[in-house]
């Protein structure tokens, strides 16, 4: 299982930066611990294999704790783009009838009124603080969802692909196709809605790498470029366009 994947290398090299946003960051042992703690209070909401947890937030080091988070519970995350309009972040809401959406504060505005329970990441903490730190037992196996995608609807009602930790593994474990290690420093750029994302942060927490994430805004060629020579990024994904 991916967090599985990932507790490996928090076990190698607990004090190796993990990820990186602006001014701040977070070794992996930090990241472990922030995200075993919401788990263990997601467990309490009910969250274990299979369950979809919404997430709805902006590029952020709350971001890459909540993905984990989700995971560790045993449930799937439903990325949504904020960016979306309302009736699109409602249908999908629906559709996989989260119990829980994570999300930050500035952002509630946003969505649309939903049935589960509204968390935010960035004022709530107070909520799981007293959780315990290690890690919980693992519930899932490696055919559990580990997230859902949605496509764009273009041809019709937008449609849930239900993706495996199997399936993630598969892409960042044990692969040829592009230098995959602890030396490398990977840039998170892509929505979490569109699967590049999936290969920027996995590859780079389960293989003991950098992930830096850059500020939610979109950047101008310039500032990308500022950023890959500053933060000493190896490794990005970008569209062929682009």
């Amino acid at each position: 299982c991916i967090h599985q994947l990932f507790e490996q290398q928090v076990q190698k090299d607990p004090g190796s930066v993990a990820v990186m946003f602006a001014d701040q960051q977070l070794t992996y042992g930090e990241l472990n611990e922030r995200a075993n703690q919401l788990a263990r209070y997601l467990r309490d909401l009910g969250v274990g294999p299979d369950t979809t947890v919404g997430l709805c937030v902006e590029r952020s080091l709350e971001m890459v704790v909540g993905l984990l988070a989700i995971l560790k519970a045993g449930g799937a995350y439903v990325p949504l783009d904020p960016e979306y309009p309302l009736e699109r972040l409602s249908f999908m809401l629906e559709d996989t009838q989260v119990p829980v959406l994570l999300t930050q504060e500035h952002l509630v505005d946003r969505l649309p009124v939903h049935y589960g329970q509204t968390i935010l990441l960035d004022s709530d903490s107070d909520m799981w603080a007293s959780e315990a730190h290690d890690d919980p037992d693992n519930v899932t196996a490696a055919e559990n969802l580990a997230y859902v995608s949605y496509t764009s609807g273009s041809t019709g009602l937008p449609k849930g692909v239900e993706i495996t930790h199997r399936a993630v593994a598969r892409l960042v474990c044990g692969v040829d196709y592009a230098s995959l290690a602890p030396d490398e420093v990977f840039l998170q750029l892509a929505p979490l809605t569109f699967d590049a994302s999936t290969f920027e942060i996995w590859a780079s927490l389960i293989n003991g790498a950098r992930l830096v994430v850059m500020p939610p805004r979109t950047p101008s060629l310039k500032e990308l470029a500022q950023a890959i020579d500053q933060r000493g990024i190896t490794t990005l994904w970008l569209t062929a366009g682009l």
